[in-house]
């Protein structure tokens, strides 16, 4: 059951990037933020099966639609340097 992500680039740019602290530790960390992802690629967050309140970010889950959005802006250049 194998299907290419289409429209990846769209879906990545509704993704944001962020830096932030973590509360149990304060340590600093970058990623994004798993409640935002959720709204575009919710099959991508895991949710604690005990609260149902923490959720987090498969990464590598996030690797073959960045692989594609990529794909997609190199379409997208080789097109405007045909131009």
């Amino acid at each position: 059951n194998i299907e290419k992500v289409d429209g990846a680039l769209e879906l990545v740019s509704q993704l944001e990037g962020v830096t932030f602290n973590w509360k149990k530790n304060g340590k600093e960390a970058a990623g994004v933020i798993a409640q935002e992802v959720e709204k575009v690629i919710p099959e991508v967050v895991l949710t604690d099966k005990s609260s149902q309140q923490i959720k987090s970010v498969a990464y590598s889950s996030l690797v073959g639609l960045l692989v594609e959005a990529i794909k997609d802006l190199k379409t997208e250049v080789d097109e405007i340097k045909v131009q």
